[in-house]
């Protein structure tokens, strides 16, 4: 069985763990408040973009890192 590298496994466990856990929260909130606080779900939302773009460009294999003229 190939696993699947570990500079992509753990910006993507991150990523997962973030997005599950914020969802998670803020559903709570909002369920309980009927509103959100926006200042933590701009910085949440912000964290998981940054998390996302981590990534994909792990993913992609750090492409024009290792190219050096």
């Amino acid at each position: 069985m190939k696993l699947m590298r570990l500079s992509l496994r753990i910006p993507l466990g991150l990523t997962i763990a973030v997005s599950v856990i914020g969802i998670v929260v803020f559903t709570k909130i909002s369920s309980q408040t009927g509103a959100l606080p926006m200042t933590p779900f701009i910085l949440w939302i912000i964290a998981s973009i940054i998390l996302i773009a981590i990534t994909i460009w792990s993913a992609l294999g750090f492409k024009g890192i290792n190219k050096r003229p």
